[in-house]
């Protein structure tokens, strides 16, 4: 009811399987300005952006937690990596169709994007 309500964000692993009847992999707040109203201590930089990532790509695509490398597969697709601007290629190093979306950059280069 809180997903439906636009308050969390389930997020299941990659599955074709019964298992996305059970329970999530990993539960987001639906927003990044609802993290910090709720939150009593500073917030962790990482949660920011990986929030900030399944709030804007789970309107239009699927979001689904990543078994295997990057943090999240969109579409069943795309594999991405979500971190700052120094995040590298070496945990999504050989994956097809891999980007990084980068936080504190202005333009894209190569495959590091612009979160």
């Amino acid at each position: 009811m809180l997903d439906k309500a636009s308050l969390i964000k389930m997020i299941f692993e990659e599955s074709k399987t019964i298992k996305k009847l059970q329970k999530p992999d990993k539960l987001y707040i639906e927003n990044t300005n609802t993290l910090h109203a709720i939150s009593s201590h500073s917030v962790d930089i990482g949660t920011v952006r990986e929030t900030f990532c399944v709030n804007q790509l789970s309107h239009n695509h699927e979001v689904e937690y990543s078994k295997q490398k990057g943090d999240f597969l969109i579409d069943r697709k795309y594999t991405v990596e979500v971190g700052g601007r120094n995040k590298g290629f070496t945990q999504i190093s050989g994956v097809e169709n891999s980007f990084i979306l980068a936080d504190d950059i202005e333009s894209p280069f190569g495959r590091k994007l612009p979160l």
